[in-house]
């Protein structure tokens, strides 16, 4: 009888054990990257889910205040969209701002500049003032944005060029858009 391993048996056993760690390491090092891709499509959905929120909480508190332009000219108009730079203006009520010596009222300007959706808030009623700008989603491209009392008769400006004074706001607000070769869309209103 031997008292031994034969250097056969001793290099099947390393032979086995590099295999389970060769498939150890790789498991691992795909978990690690699937973490990471996970990791960054939950932070991507999270922008994303605040930036829309925030829009939704800006028609929610707006107001039919009529807009002045920057040269303080009355416009008519309550609501002004298009698919320029400038997709989003309106005036709303600021819940967060307890300053005493300011109106709660904001004008509230959503642009669409280098693939980035921006919002801006500045005085109601003098847009010279900015108050606070925040970039909400980053890399967003192909942005279309619809407007209409209906899903069935969407425009992509409002109020048309025909009406010349408008008090009120589009039914609905429909964003299409690619992040990251996705394509999202969202329906919003301001449900008066």
């Amino acid at each position: 009888m031997k008292n031994g391993f034969t250097l056969l048996e001793v290099l099947i056993a390393l032979l086995a054990a590099a295999l389970i760690s060769i498939m150890s390491f790789d498991f691992l090092s795909n978990t690690v990257f699937l973490k990471e891709r996970i990791d960054n499509s939950i932070s991507n959905d999270s922008k994303q889910s605040k930036a829309m929120h925030l829009m939704r909480l800006d028609m929610m508190q707006a107001v039919p205040f009529k807009l002045k332009d920057q040269n303080f000219n009355n416009i008519n108009n309550v609501f002004i969209g298009t698919n320029e730079e400038r997709i989003l203006t309106f005036v709303a009520l600021s819940t967060a701002d307890t300053s005493i010596s300011k109106s709660k009222l904001r004008r509230v300007i959503y642009r669409y500049k280098n693939d980035e959706l921006i919002r801006t808030t500045t005085l109601a009623n003098n847009e010279n003032i900015v108050l606070s700008e925040e970039i909400l989603l980053i890399n967003v491209e192909n942005l279309e944005i619809y407007f209409g009392d209906s899903l069935d008769d969407l425009v992509d400006t409002y109020p048309g060029t025909s009406i010349l004074e408008n008090n009120s706001f589009p039914e609905f607000i429909v964003l299409n858009y690619d992040i990251n070769d996705k394509n999202f869309n969202q329906i919003m209103g301001f449900f008066r």
